[in-house]
């Protein structure tokens, strides 16, 4: 989490405070762990809990599958936890312990959403690919989940790039669609010195190879990612060099935060911090960057067929490589067989026109 967007979550539980003085208000996460005392200052009411909020709440968590019918998406929870050491990151300060959903809780709760009628369920983790229950890793996991039974499918939140090997790639491109061919890998800089004061468990070069025998082995992925601007001591030459690097991967389209110095990370007393304008400047860079890589995502779906989930409007839907369509008709809850028309102008969507469901 990014000091701003600690900042909006602090603002958001104080307009819930005052405007729903009497709700059940539990708050979780590292901002809760890290700092309490705001979160109370925020939110007298507020309860803290480092624990599931279905338990926090008192609630079973088939509680949720139950609330989450008529919903596109589901989110699951099934790992939390790093033991990273990158220098921007306060995540192993709050929770430096890994641990993970045994396979029989995560089975139970697909099945709880697949009979509430979900259509997608989303794997979430700190570090998913550190998944392990005794000889259960993540790829044991998802084979467990794909025998499921039900009209829905499976995808991944975000995965570093070294835990999608061969065997993860092996079960996307042989799962039928049921485990969406759609992958995001944080590179968080393109630039090799970066990479290093970052700390990142990785090279450009092996972001790059791994990407490429992603591409190779699984038909139609799409692969997207994360990026900081304006990490302590990134020059032009590194900003640029981050850029030509982003753009020679095959992305279908980016993640892009402008760094902000967290307290008590190595980052923040890094020399070089990057002037809040430059930094902005080369936020705008990565941002037209990641317009031009959603446009060409869509223009080389147009005249395809996909299967897509409608969002709660009925009027949009994200198709299983992580394209965002405007419908010609709305549609209700559960998996679509779409037809995606030509791009329009300069938008980074299409259009896509529902047939039947599949």
């Amino acid at each position: 989490m990014t000091r701003d967007a600690d900042r909006e979550a602090l603002k958001f539980l104080r307009r819930v405070s005052r405007d729903n003085p009497r709700a059940r208000l539990v708050v979780g996460g590292c901002l809760a762990e890290r700092s309490p005392e705001e979160v109370r200052r925020a939110a007298p009411q507020a309860r803290i809990a480092a624990l599931d909020i279905a338990e926090a709440l008192g609630l079973p968590p088939a509680a949720f599958a139950g609330a989450a019918a008529g919903r596109a998406r589901a989110l699951l929870k099934v790992q939390d936890g790093c033991d990273g050491s990158c220098a921007y990151c306060v995540v192993p300060q709050t929770r430096p312990r890994l641990s993970s959903l045994a396979p029989e809780d995560a089975e139970a709760r697909v099945r709880a959403f697949a009979a509430a009628g979900v259509p997608e369920i989303v794997l979430c983790g700190i570090r998913l690919g550190r998944y392990r229950h005794g000889q259960t890793g993540l790829c044991g996991l998802l084979s467990r989940l794909l025998e499921v039974p039900g009209a829905f499918r499976l995808r991944l939140s975000s995965l570093e790039v070294g835990e999608a090997g061969d065997e993860l790639a092996g079960l996307i491109a042989g799962s039928g669609g049921r485990l969406c061919p759609h992958l995001h890998l944080p590179l968080q800089s393109g630039s090799e010195a970066v990479l290093r004061r970052m700390r990142r468990p990785y090279s450009a070069a092996a972001f790059a190879r791994r990407a490429e025998s992603l591409l190779r082995r699984v038909p139609g992925l799409a692969l997207f990612t994360d990026i900081i601007a304006g990490f302590p001591g990134e020059t032009d030459a590194e900003h640029r060099e981050s850029l030509d690097f982003a753009r020679s991967l095959g992305l279908r389209g980016l993640h892009v935060f402008r760094y902000s110095a967290r307290e008590g990370t190595p980052a923040a007393s890094f020399p070089g911090q990057v002037p809040d304008v430059r930094a902005r400047e080369r936020l705008g860079a990565w941002l037209e960057l990641d317009a031009s890589l959603r446009r060409q995502h869509a223009r080389a779906a147009s005249g395809q067929e996909r299967v897509a989930v409608p969002l709660r409007s009925g009027t949009e839907a994200v198709t299983e490589d992580f394209l965002t369509v405007r419908l010609d008709r709305r549609l209700g809850p559960g998996l679509w067989r779409v037809k995606v028309a030509a791009a329009e102008g300069d938008r980074p969507r299409d259009q896509a026109f529902g047939l039947a469901k599949p």
